[in-house]
């Protein structure tokens, strides 16, 4: 009888060890990337970018301390520069002024981004965004210049090797499109704050 109580006990005990125990939303944030306490005692904002297609949404996130490339209504040049804060409606970027000797922050409105240039590593398509324009460019002149002997080279251009280049290069530049979108923020890609609860 007693080997029979301290089995139901063994079952017991091995079962409520082994329980999983339910995670707060803040736990699991956690536990996603421990760096993230800092966010939280920032009351947890962080920017959203929703990127609608096909009838699904892709949400990239960002935050502080997070580094945003990014252009403004009205401006061409791109901004490239680190999160500091995140409110309800702006985030704010920080530069060091060498003239001044000192850190200048700047608040831009959610409504004032005009696109935004997401990073997106893709196993190696993200290197052929590197690599397949430099391949091309290496395939066009070993092809057109040949080396003769001594200080001598032979030009011979040829339009097929041109053709062969540029496909390997704007393969290069499809690569670099697939790992580093640009979407312009409005009706169809909303960026907006969101907070961790």
């Amino acid at each position: 009888m007693r080997s029979v109580y301290l089995f139901f006990f063994l079952f017991f005990a091995f079962f409520t060890s082994s329980a999983q125990t339910i995670l707060s939303d803040k736990e699991l944030f956690l536990k996603q990337n421990p760096r993230f306490q800092t966010y939280l005692q920032t009351e947890g904002r962080y920017l959203v970018l929703d990127v609608y297609r096909m009838g699904q949404i892709r949400r990239h996130r960002f935050y502080v301390g997070d580094e945003l490339v990014f252009t403004i209504k009205g401006q061409r040049k791109k901004i490239r520069e680190n999160i500091t804060s995140v409110s309800d409606s702006s985030f704010t970027y920080t530069e060091f002024n060498e003239i001044l000797n000192e850190h200048i922050h700047t608040e831009v409105p959610l409504s004032n981004v005009r696109k935004i240039r997401i990073y997106r590593r893709i196993p190696w398509v993200t290197q052929g965004a590197y690599m397949l324009p430099l391949a091309g460019g290496i395939f066009f002149l070993s092809d057109t210049f040949r080396y003769r002997g001594g200080m001598e080279f032979h030009v011979q251009f040829d339009p097929k090797s041109t053709l062969i280049a540029g496909g390997i290069a704007s393969l290069g530049f499809l690569c670099k499109r697939l790992s580093f979108p640009t979407y312009h923020v409005g009706n169809r890609h909303r960026l907006h704050v969101l907070r961790v609860k």
